[in-house]
């Protein structure tokens, strides 16, 4: 499926130890009450990583090897080569003795042991064991995992109800998933039932109703009774969010509203979704956010990277150093490494 959202070098690193799939910068898992402070967010000084509060204070001295956001109250962090999990405190709340960690939702995380993987409770236990070559978080009740090269889902006690058979899914959102079958691809219901045939080149997961498709060479949009909501003029669409979608139309992205008109907002090289109002956008290489309110930048573009707003702040990087910028784009956390 398509994405161009920025992805931070140093979580792509994460990532290449989390094969997973499940630690994805791209979009911020549970985003939470928009604007409500997280338990910590993730800094690196010296090369060792810890946690600072929505003002920008430490709040855990750095002494991670790696640590990533907070999910259900815990933080997957490194300790050499191994993962466990941090609470607000920054003490372990599970041991770091896993070769790889996804975030937490609904109460459990995916977890690697060895080359498998499986799935542990915030109290250390493993609630599903690693068997699985892949594994990504649970959303609506299901985990999306994959066994001798197909994906299917788990329920919450790890039974199997929908068998591994796609050779790509989406994650369950408004009750459907997007799955790849060898005709193309269709959405199917959390009991594994086709609820939209298609099938279609491609598929992107629902968001308030609306879902793009590809059908021949372009995208557009339909609802979840399967019907085009707008018809497939689009070389690439993205999901809405807060009634915005980033559309691609030759080298440029635009945003539209579900009812097809163009917000008044600049086209740009590159654009990522809305989360808390604000979307990051690129302008030569060099990213910015934009106002959902009223299309305006908030600062020059300056960032190497700029991942999504989650509990008030965005984390940046320039030439490789961390940052946190708030709503109006002013540093919370200078950047540094």
């Amino acid at each position: 499926m398509s994405r161009s959202f920025p992805f931070l070098l140093f979580l792509a690193l994460a990532l290449a130890a989390c094969d997973s799939g499940s630690l994805d910068p791209s979009t911020p898992g549970n985003p939470g009450v928009p604007g409500q402070a997280l338990p910590g967010y993730p800094v690196v000084i010296d090369s060792l990583w810890g946690f600072i509060d929505q003002e920008g204070r430490i709040q855990v001295t750095p002494r991670f090897d790696f640590a990533g956001g907070f999910y259900d109250s815990l933080a997957a962090v490194q300790q050499g080569a191994q993962w466990g999990y941090a609470g607000p405190s920054g003490a372990l709340a599970i041991s770091a003795q896993f070769d790889g960690a996804g975030r937490f939702a609904e109460g459990l995380a995916p977890v690697k042991q060895g080359t498998a993987w499986g799935f542990v409770r915030a109290d250390g236990s493993m609630a599903i064991n690693a068997t699985y070559e892949a594994a990504r978080s649970f959303a609506e009740g299901r985990a999306a995992v994959r066994s001798s090269f197909q994906w299917g889902f788990i329920g919450p006690g790890g039974n199997a109800v929908i068998q591994p058979q796609y050779a790509s899914v989406s994650d369950f959102s408004e009750g459907l998933a997007a799955v790849q079958t060898p005709e193309g691809w269709r959405y199917i219901d959390t009991e594994g039932t086709t609820a939209i045939a298609g099938p279609y080149v491609d598929a992107g997961a629902f968001s308030e109703g609306l879902a793009p498709v590809q059908i021949g060479d372009a995208w557009g949009y339909i609802d979840t009774t399967g019907n085009i909501v707008l018809n497939p003029t689009y070389d690439e669409a993205g999901p809405f969010r807060a009634d915005a979608a980033r559309v691609r139309e030759g080298e440029l992205y635009a945003y539209i509203t579900r009812d097809g008109e163009y917000l008044v907002i600049p086209k740009v090289r590159q654009a990522g979704d809305f989360y808390e109002g604000l979307a990051a956008v690129s302008f030569n290489d060099h990213w910015t956010y934009i106002r959902r309110a009223d299309g305006l930048v908030i600062r020059s573009p300056r960032f190497d990277t700029a991942s999504p707003f989650r509990g008030g702040l965005a984390q940046v990087t320039i030439d490789g150093e961390v940052g946190y910028i708030d709503a109006s784009g002013e540093f919370v956390w200078a950047p540094t490494y």
